[in-house]
This record gives C-alpha cells, sequence and structure tokens, in this order.
C-alpha cells in the first residue's frame, strides 16, 4: 500500500487537551514581516514541460530555494517565532521597531535539534534579535553543515545516532541551563513549534496572492512533502482558506518515515521504524502533535515514497532543469507517481499545485 483515505477529513480526530491549535490569523506575522528588508516572495510558475508529459492542464510549483537566500521555506520558521516572543515581551506603548524586538531578547540562548534547514532558521534569527543559539546535530549529519552554523554564529553539539536522539539531548540541555527550547515539531512537552509552523503560513498567503494572476478555480490537488508535518500542517491549514472546496490535499513522506501515515492507522502520534531515507529533511520518525492533529481536519491522503523510485523521478526533474535534492523534490515526484497510477482522480483536466521545497543539497 502506497497511500491511505483520511476517513476523519473534515471533522478531524479528537486532540488530547495539552495539544496546541495552529493560529491561521495572519496578522502579527504580516506585522513583524514588514520589519525584515530582505522578505521577498518567493515564485510561482507554471512548468510546462512537466504538465505535457504527464498529460494534465497545467503544474503550478511554489518555488522555496531562494527564501532569504537561506535555500529553504524553513527560514520562515524559527526566524519568525524567535520574532513573535520578542514581539510578545514588548510593552503595550513600545514601538513595534526592529531595535526594541532586539533588546527584548538580549541574554536569551535558543537551543534545537536539526537535521537540516531548521537549525539554520533559528541561528540567523538568533543573530538577527541579539540572542544566542546553540544547535544539536547528529552523527549523520555532514561536518559541513555544523561549519554554516558555526559560521552564522551558533554553537554546535554532536549528541545523538539520529535527530529523535538529538532532540531529547537539545531538551534535557535546554531545561538544565533554563534556555529556550525551540523545536519545529511538537509533542507532549515541548509546543514552541506551534509559533515555527505558523511562520510557514506565509508562504500559504503568497500563493494566494500570486493565484490571483491565474485561473483560482483550477487548483484541484495540492502536493506537501512532510517530515515531522510541520510545513505540510501550516500550508495545508493556509490554503483551505481559499481553495475551491473539492480541492484534495495529499501528504507526501518517504517509505521508511512514514510516521503520519503510521499515526493515521493508529488514530494517534505514532512512531514509524524504518532505515535511513535519502529523503534527509523527511526522514522523520516521529510526528509533531499539533501538525498531525491539524492534518487530519485538512488533508484528504497520505502517502509514502520508496527511495529508488525518488531516486529514479529525480533524475527527470534535473532533465527539465529543476535542481533539488531528493526531499526539496518529493512533491513533485509524487505528483508524477500519482499521475502514472491514475490516483486521486489525477486526469487531463487537473491543475496541481506542488512546492520545491529546497534546493539541491
Amino acid at each position: 500500500m502506497n497511500y491511505i483515505s483520511n476517513p476523519f477529513f473534515p471533522i478531524g480526530l479528537k486532540k488530547p487537551s495539552n495539544v496546541k491549535d495552529l493560529n491561521n490569523s495572519m496578522d502579527i506575522l504580516l506585522e513583524l514581516l514588514d520589519l525584515c528588508p530582505e522578505y521577498m516572495p518567493t515564485d510561482l510558475y507554471e512548468q510546462q514541460t512537466i504538465a505535457e508529459k504527464l498529460s494534465l492542464r497545467s503544474v503550478l510549483i511554489k518555488d522555496e530555494r531562494k527564501r532569504f537566500n537561506l535555500g529553504s521555506f524553513k527560514a520562515t520558521g524559527a526566524t519568525y517565532a524567535i520574532a513573535k516572543m520578542a514581539y510578545s515581551r514588548l510593552g503595550a506603548k513600545v514601538e513595534v521597531s526592529l531595535e526594541n524586538l532586539r533588546n527584548t531578547l538580549r541574554g536569551v540562548t535558543f537551543v534545537t535539534a536539526s537535521a537540516g534547514n531548521h537549525g539554520i532558521s533559528m541561528s540567523v534569527g538568533a543573530k538577527l534579535f541579539g540572542a544566542n543559539a546553540i544547535v544539536f546535530l547528529s552523527k549523520n549529519v555532514p561536518k559541513e553543515f555544523a561549519d554554516r552554523l558555526k559560521n552564522i554564529g551558533a554553537g554546535v553539539k554532536f549528541k545523538g545516532d539520529n535527530y529523535e536522539a538529538s532532540m531529547i539531548e537539545a531538551e534535557n540541555y535546554a531545561t538544565s541551563n533554563n534556555y529556550v527550547l525551540l523545536s519545529d515539531s511538537t509533542w507532549e512537552t515541548c509546543q514552541s513549534g506551534v509559533d515555527v509552523m505558523e511562520g510557514y503560513m506565509i508562504i500559504g498567503e503568497e500563493v494566494r496572492n500570486q493565484l490571483l494572476s491565474y485561473d483560482l478555480a483550477q487548483i484541484t490537488h495540492v502536493f506537501l512533502q512532510a517530515g515531522v508535518g510541520g510545513f505540510a500542517a501550516a500550508l495545508a491549514l493556509s490554503l483551505r482558506k481559499f481553495l475551491r472546496k473539492d480541492a484534495k490535499i495529499i501528504v507526501v513522506e518517504p517509505n521508511r518515515a512514514k510516521t503520519l501515515f503510521v499515526s493515521l492507522q493508529n488514530r494517534k502520534p505514532s512512531i514509524a521504524k524504518g532505515k535511513v531515507s535519502i529523503m534527509g529533511r523527511l526522514d522523520c520518525k516521529e510526528p509533531s502533535w499539533t501538525a498531525f492533529h491539524s492534518l487530519t481536519k485538512t488533508t484528504n491522503f497520505f502517502m509514502h515514497l520508496e527511495d529508488d523510485y525518488v531516486e529514479k523521478k529525480l533524475k527527470f526533474i534535473n532533465d527539465v532543469g529543476i535542481s533539488t535534492s531528493p526531499s526539496g523534490g518529493a512533491g513533485i515526484i509524487a505528483l508524477i507517481y500519482a499521475s502514472e497510477n491514475q490516483l486521486f482522480e489525477i486526469n487531463k483536466d487537473s491543475s496541481p499545485l506542488v512546492f520545491l521545497t529546497e534546493g539541491k543539497i
């Protein structure tokens, strides 16, 4: 089996009382982005070659490879979460300026674990707002990534055999030193990832504005790749506000880390077991609790991809001029698989939306 229909859509599973909801209000997010001189919407464009090869009406791609010049959608997450904390510390009569926001976070240290771009986003956000950053990496993370974090100004600690083990180390370290744990996920004892997810919602807002140049009614399917599920949950929630009601949203995971798929089957956040996937940024074995419960309300299908299929179709993507990683191109590859196997009612009249979440690693 490579996909499952979500029987709980659109009501969703009942969530535990300690799981926070995503807030889809854009007011604070937009106000804080106005203070960022480097903020620019990323491109949304039609990919005619892929549409023609798959015999589809059109294919729209939202390209996150140049987000804040950091190469990934994650640049919007932790940076926004740090800005929001600074914003919450401002007095009611204090002007909302970058300098005043910085003053609220002097001496604060943020801690996280990262398998990729979240650590960079948190480190950049901490530096921007005058705070400190410490990133825990597993032994599988390349030394070059650690060097990149150090060049931004972050402290780096190699702990744990995988991302999940590194996060446990990070949580214990933050607690014992009275630092701020800023994960891109959520679980029973940590809800900081909710603010990170809300930062991703600017991507959905950009899509809404950019679709005014297209036929809004034409979007029939949306493919969203998922690791812990934060990106997928944020985008699904924000897109549901304006897409046609019968548009189908499909969450895409590696077969070796199908944690949301397994969680849906078990009706609760569950651990997925598997070998390391070539889709490294999606290779997460435990879901974000908030993301999972949100996705049970907004998503129609959950599917997973085999590594060998992704590797083969990544060459096709590169051949049409798209340079990306297995993780960054997973949504496009899922669309290809669905089209080849006639899944989700995809046909010649379909106009899917997919996301390039990162460049070639």
